[in-house]
């Protein structure tokens, strides 16, 4: 994977057998109606499929497209080919690292020292156009599931994606008490191949210098909670984790300013149809 050096955003993948390039859309000045998701392909490295449950009329294949036998119709079970690596320590610590694991981390449950702390609302529950975001009552609105898991959502805002190189990113919102060295220690953001950009003043986003992994985003006006990009989470479920994550689906945030609109339509009614499905089965 090729990507910014300066800001860490993925930008193209050469393929060395076939020479061809894939393209990162999220780092295309255009892309609605210009480009069409067509396909998930590695849904088994997943172990829980991934964003393809939230687009599930979108083809499938366990591993690569031109393998028919790995063909997924939904409903059917993810293999396990190359299945998510479960590093958790115990069951309350989460391993978490980018793809050269040159950045490593923990992250712990929700604690007493989880809610001392202040947030604004996100766009991703009270929309930035039709609601203030100051939060006057002091809602910990990060914690879920009675104080056992964290919330995570998904954004198309452009920061993130021209941050990350792709349309969809994924975080989960972790009081920065709650994040640790792998040692114990508290997080500094110092952490080996770490690298920080600085978005505009007060925002930060850190990513692998290495491999270009998107890793946190944080901002002064909330410096004690922190974005933490789900793909480096190594649960045990897969890479949804959702036995430490719990997903917003009523909305998208920031999807009003989507580049790829079709593609983000299409993730904000499968979320809320996920929703449904896993109401129904309990």
């Amino acid at each position: 994977m090729c990507f910014c050096g300066i800001c860490g955003t993925s930008v193209y993948e050469l393929a060395p057998a076939s020479k061809q390039i894939g393209l990162c859309t999220g780092a295309l000045n255009a892309a609605n109606e210009i480009v069409e998701l067509k396909e998930h392909m590695f849904v088994a490295a997943t172990k829980d499929g991934g964003l393809r449950e939230w687009l599930l009329d979108i083809p499938a294949w366990e591993m690569y497209r031109d393998d028919p036998s790995g063909s997924l119709e939904p409903g059917k079970p993810y293999g396990a080919k190359n299945p998510a690596t479960s590093n958790t320590i115990a069951c309350d610590i989460l391993h978490c690292s980018c793809h050269c694991e040159g950045v490593q981390f923990d992250i712990t449950r929700p604690s007493p020292s989880s809610s001392m702390l202040h947030s604004p609302w996100p766009d991703l529950l009270m929309p930035y156009f039709e609601n203030a975001s100051d939060n006057s009552a002091d809602v910990k609105w990060w914690i879920r599931a009675g104080g056992t898991k964290y919330l995570a959502g998904t954004c198309a805002c452009n920061s993130c994606r021209r941050g990350s190189g792709h349309d969809i990113q994924c975080w989960a919102f972790v009081p920065k008490v709650n994040i640790q060295k792998t040692n114990g220690d508290s997080i500094d953001f110092k952490l080996a191949t770490l690298k920080r950009y600085t978005i505009s003043e007060g925002a930060y986003r850190e990513f692998c210098g290495t491999c270009g992994a998107v890793v946190f985003w944080h901002c002064d006006e909330r410096p004690d909670l922190v974005d933490v990009s789900v793909g480096l989470l190594k649960a045990g479920s897969g890479v949804r984790a959702e036995e430490w994550l719990e997903w917003w689906t009523e909305r998208v945030s920031f999807q009003e300013l989507a580049q790829n609109k079709s593609l983000i339509e299409k993730l904000t009614v499968g979320l809320k149809d996920w929703a449904t499905r896993k109401t129904a089965n309990g």
